[in-house]
């Protein structure tokens, strides 16, 4: 009796045994082959590129610069390189690419928007909350700030136009009242910007540095007549009759 139970216990063990390996087997066989399913087969390629976002870019433009790669495995298409490419845009600011299973690319841009134009090189040119000028138009648009950046170095030119951009988008986005009473802005540098109001006056706004300081400070300051009115030092302004 007590040799059968022993006989009867060793093949039990050894079933649950084959069996342990039995599931291994087919373990390693389903990843191998979800695998190759994703990576290898022509089962999840790449058939359909959506293109999303876009307002003055046209699709063809945009896949032209993807160079998606269709019917490669989706899960081997390289997204990061072709942010890379669609990004080198000139009127693209953000790109984002994703998977879409089981055939589709998705591709969803931001293009960039003039916040201000300037006159460069003869053109017209309409510039970025980012500085750069990325556009050409036929004539000055309307609804945009003319700045005066008369840089000839192209890496102080491009600072000083961040800097502008970011005092003109930060004006329209906490004052549209002051902001629809300049004319245009210039700036000789990063750090001496000003902004041409109506009526012929004159602001001296300095760098792009303490906005929302320099604002409540001038509405105070414009309700004083004057034809200058300097807040580049916010805690120390001054007027000119």
């Amino acid at each position: 009796m007590t040799a059968d139970r022993f006989f009867e216990r060793s093949r039990s063990e050894k079933r649950r045994r084959w069996l342990r390996i039995a599931l291994g087997v087919l373990a390693v066989a389903a990843v191998g082959g979800l695998v190759w399913l994703v990576w290898f087969s022509s089962v999840l390629t790449v058939r359909d590129v959506e293109v999303a976002g876009r307002t003055t870019l046209k699709e063809s433009q945009v896949l032209r610069a993807a160079q998606v790669p269709k019917g490669r495995p989706l899960a081997r298409v390289d997204v990061d390189a072709i942010e890379g490419r669609v990004s080198a845009l000139n009127r693209v600011d953000t790109v984002e690419v994703s998977r879409s299973w089981p055939h589709t690319l998705s591709i969803t841009v931001v293009e960039r928007k003039a916040v201000m134009w300037a006159r460069l090189n003869g053109q017209v040119r309409g510039i970025d909350r980012n500085g750069i000028a990325y556009r050409s138009y036929a004539s000055p648009p309307d609804g945009l700030l003319e700045a005066a950046i008369d840089i000839p170095d192209a890496r102080d030119r491009l600072q000083t136009s961040e800097a502008l951009a970011a005092v003109v988008v930060e004006i329209g986005e906490r004052d549209a009242a002051l902001r629809r009473e300049i004319e245009s802005v210039t700036a000789a540098t990063k750090d001496s910007i000003e902004l041409r109001l109506t009526k012929g006056r004159t602001v001296v706004w300095g760098s792009s540095a303490d906005g929302r300081r320099k604002l409540q400070v001038l509405e105070a300051l414009l309700r004083i007549e004057a034809t200058r009115y300097d807040v580049s030092a916010p805690d120390q302004p001054t007027t000119t009759p």
